[in-house]
């Protein structure tokens, strides 16, 4: 991240993907970067396939740790394996990550596996038999709730065999805000707030103790060096001077009065609408955001936001205060960064 910063880039903790497209625009690759903090679905949206058939499809080439290079190359870091978190890994919901955490070639850390040592006696090297036959619980937090595996990329089938992504296209912010909808579509200075603002809720991947409260983290990146303020200016610039097109997604729920959640049904299609450019945008004036007027495939408008927040005005104006006056607490960090709070 430090040399990616020297040379006029930036060190992003993001996942990076290729989705290939035959559309009416012809044959065509999109490169997307998701930023999200450990644990907020960074890893499922970088290695989801989309459920594109044929010669469409999609392809991660990295899941943690890449750089943005003034080139819009986004060079990649990891080369044989990736460091996942497993606490609630679901068969059905990811079952790529899932068969390659569960493959012979997995490394497992903190994780319940019958034939395993109960807590009690996890230092006792005293040889005994094994009971069990090791079948793995990721649903269990039998030695604390920081369950993680390192898999091979090749038990991976949405895994590219290359790790740099030659040119970026669109990046995507991961909250779990409830007061957003399940994808925004950004301002180049609203993007860089976004970036700055790295709203997400804790995670057993960071403090277990906190789980499940909000929190801020810059670029959701718990490895910046240097000025944090200066990190959002040169996002802001990086991404101004590529054109490149960035959105928030909300993987939680929309809400905080009957909220409703946001699917991978929901998910999938907000990304692969992005992708082919077929979502209709509108502008909320209650948000300050464009939005989907139109998704292919579901029913947007059961998202509306303020439809789901009592006095949704009065809390949409102290988010925002609250998010400027966070801002505003960075040196060397542009005021049109600050201004653009949304």
């Amino acid at each position: 991240m430090h040399r990616a910063k020297r040379a006029g880039g930036l060190g992003l903790h993001a996942g990076s993907k290729r989705v290939t497209l035959d559309d009416s625009e012809g044959r065509r690759e999109v490169g997307q970067l998701f930023l999200g903090l450990s644990g907020t679905g960074k890893s499922t949206l970088t290695s989801h396939g989309l459920w594109l058939h044929g010669r469409e499809h999609a392809e991660m080439l990295q899941d943690d740790v890449c750089a943005l290079l003034p080139s819009g190359t986004v060079a990649g870091s990891e080369g044989g394996g990736l460091y996942i978190k497993t606490l609630g890994l679901d068969a059905d919901e990811q079952p790529e990550l899932y068969d390659a955490a569960t493959d012979e070639g997995a490394v497992l850390e903190n994780v319940d596996v019958d034939g395993g040592p109960t807590p009690s006696s996890a230092s006792d090297t005293t040889s005994r038999p094994i009971e069990g036959d090791g079948t793995v619980h990721f649903d269990e937090p039998r030695y604390g709730r920081n369950a993680r595996a390192v898999i091979r990329r090749a038990h991976l089938e949405s895994s590219a065999e290359e790790i740099d992504l030659p040119r970026v296209d669109q990046v995507f912010f991961i909250t779990r805000n409830p007061l957003m909808p399940p994808i925004a579509k950004l301002t180049k200075t609203q993007a860089a707030a976004a970036f700055m603002l790295g709203e997400s809720i804790e995670t057993s991947a960071g403090d277990p103790s906190r789980i499940g409260e909000s929190i801020r983290v810059v670029g959701t990146n718990p490895f910046i060096v240097g000025s944090e303020g200066e990190e959002g200016n040169r996002f802001r610039d990086l991404i101004d001077d590529l054109d490149v097109d960035c959105f928030i997604i909300n993987t939680g729920a929309v809400g905080t009065d009957d909220p409703v959640d946001v699917g991978v049904e929901e998910t999938v299609a907000v990304l692969e609408g992005t992708a082919r450019g077929s979502i209709e945008w509108t502008h909320d004036d209650d948000l300050g955001l464009a939005v989907p007027a139109n998704v292919p495939g579901i029913d947007i408008d059961r998202f509306a936001v303020a439809a789901h927040v009592d006095d949704f005005e009065d809390a949409h104006e102290s988010l925002r205060a609250e998010r400027r006056a966070y801002l505003a607490a960075f040196t060397n960090l542009d005021g049109e960064i600050v201004d653009a709070a949304y």
